[in-house]
């Protein structure tokens, strides 16, 4: 696969009125003044007594209201690449392709303080039913943070094997899943469902028994803290590459190394992931960024994260972007899989990061024809990262 030049299907009349196309919004956005100008300009005639003016005056202010309503779609549709084209919107077949991959083991993590950190929240997951033995059981809890201060509901699945007599002994590969922002694990639950799919593909063979943690990094919404330990904000960054692993630990038979720990996320999430790993590759050794960005940023949401001007700042201004990193600091032990898509906004960064992958890194592009910022991509691309998590993954 060609990660140099742009991929293109049908030809560029097409590419150019694809639903986030400049043309298409303007064609929309100009066939809307028209109607409402000409609406105006016939109201005279069209304010005849009678059911056929009437009918006339209802289709014009409908066509010149559903315009306005295309027009704001369009605009929110292109800030969010939510359906990218036409056969996003319309729920076509996508197939996934892997890339070539371009391009070990770390400190160990922290001592487990005991099983005090986490601790059952009362609620119960609709899902599974059934010995847990044969399906894996899925429990709602609190990961507390001494230090941090921070305590997060996550959802924990254990495989069936976790409960099998020939596993008694055994020390199980985590995987951490993150939200986007401002998602909920209630709704990766809902939309995803994440535990299901690996149950569904251990029972097969497929993914070898992995324990699940889903868990928002969303910790002080409705601010956006990306993910960092903001200057005079919450320690996120902290609390997910040090108390969690720390608080998990002390819980579950969990496999102690990097190699036997992977993060992954969707959006932000996906963002966040490659953070944890590019800047702790002795926490987590595998990752799957699905639609992230390559840098942590500041916007309005997120407020000030990196302090007040000053060289501090600037400093970590640097160590937020990713791309820097790549080119001025040695390249961690990791392997990365990153989820994009040929139309895909991101797809231009994702070719722009991989060109900079160096060994030991080794990063590996998972890659759609169509799709965007949407949970109907995510949900094509989950079944293949967790099958390309659980090979990349300690045994």
């Amino acid at each position: 696969m060609n990660w140099t030049t742009d991929r293109r299907d049908g030809n560029e009349g097409q590419a150019q009125m694809e639903l986030t196309s400049g043309a298409l919004l303007w064609t929309v956005l100009g066939l809307t003044v028209l109607v409402t100008g000409a609406t105006v300009w016939q109201w005279p005639r069209l304010a005849r007594p009678g059911w056929t003016s009437v009918l006339a005056r209802l289709g014009a202010l409908l066509t010149a209201q559903l315009g306005l309503v295309l027009v704001a779609a369009l605009l929110i549709n292109g800030y969010g690449d939510f359906y990218p084209t036409w056969d996003d919107l319309l729920g076509s077949d996508q197939q996934v392709t892997f890339g070539p991959s371009t391009g070990n083991a770390g400190d160990a993590l922290p001592t487990a303080h005991g099983s005090r950190l986490v601790r059952p929240d009362g609620s119960s997951p609709a899902w599974p039913a059934g010995r847990p033995a044969s399906v894996g059981a899925l429990a709602s809890v609190r990961v507390l943070g001494p230090r941090t201060g921070l305590h997060q509901q996550a959802y924990v699945y254990l495989p069936p094997q976790y409960f099998q007599p020939a596993y008694a002994r055994t020390r199980f590969p985590v995987l951490v899943m993150m939200t986007g922002y401002p998602g909920t694990i209630a709704t990766t639950l809902d939309r995803l469902n994440p535990p299901r799919e690996a149950s569904r593909l251990i029972t097969e063979g497929r993914m070898q028994p992995t324990v699940l943690v889903l868990v928002s990094q969303n910790v002080a919404l409705p601010r956006d803290t990306n993910c960092v330990d903001s200057v005079g904000g919450p320690a996120v960054e902290t609390y997910f590459t040090d108390e969690l692993p720390t608080a998990l630990r002390s819980a579950y038979r969990l496999a102690p190394g990097p190699d036997s720990w992977a993060v992954e996320g969707y959006s932000e999430g996906g963002t966040c992931a490659l953070a944890f790993g590019l800047r702790h590759p002795s926490v987590y050794g595998v990752v799957a960024d699905l639609g992230g960005d390559y840098g942590l940023y500041e916007n309005r949401q997120t407020g000030t994260l990196f302090g007040p001007p000053g060289p501090d700042r600037e400093h970590l201004l640097q160590q937020a972007d990713f791309n820097w990193r790549l080119t001025h600091l040695p390249q961690p032990s990791i392997r990365v899989l990153l989820g994009t898509a040929v139309k895909d906004r991101d797809y231009p960064a994702t070719k722009r990061f991989l060109a900079e992958v160096r060994a030991p890194l080794r990063a590996t592009p998972m890659l759609l024809q169509t799709g965007g910022h949407n949970f109907g991509t995510w949900a094509v691309e989950q079944g293949p990262m967790l099958e390309w998590i659980s090979g990349q993954l300690a045994h």
